[in-house]
């Protein structure tokens, strides 16, 4: 999600769609890891069978994954393009078929 000022209204609504989606999305992966968890739980309470080590992989596994996520997210965050320095200013576009090319 690119992290400067929207200078549209679209720019806004997409980056609050964009917004409430990732946080749904993350809310259904903590559900399912909740769950996950809770019928490892309870297996082991029944019949003593907890796993130390597959319990240690999988919280490892779950760490790498969130960890390769944020490096992903913050790899498609907005930067500004080298050279481009303090006294550039960002403007919005013209107007789709305002532009015209020499014939």
């Amino acid at each position: 999600m690119p992290t400067r000022e929207p200078n549209t209204l679209g720019v806004l609504i997409t980056r609050i769609d964009l917004a409430a989606t990732q946080t749904a999305l993350q809310q259904a992966a903590l559900k399912s890891e909740f769950q996950h968890s809770s019928g490892n739980s309870s297996l082991s309470l029944i019949d003593d069978s907890w796993d130390y080590a597959g319990a240690r992989r999988e919280a490892w596994h779950a760490d790498e994954l969130d960890s390769q996520r944020l490096r992903a997210a913050e790899a498609r965050a907005f930067g500004e393009r080298p050279g481009a320095g303090a006294g550039t200013m960002l403007i919005p576009c013209p107007p789709l078929g305002s532009i015209t090319y020499p014939g």
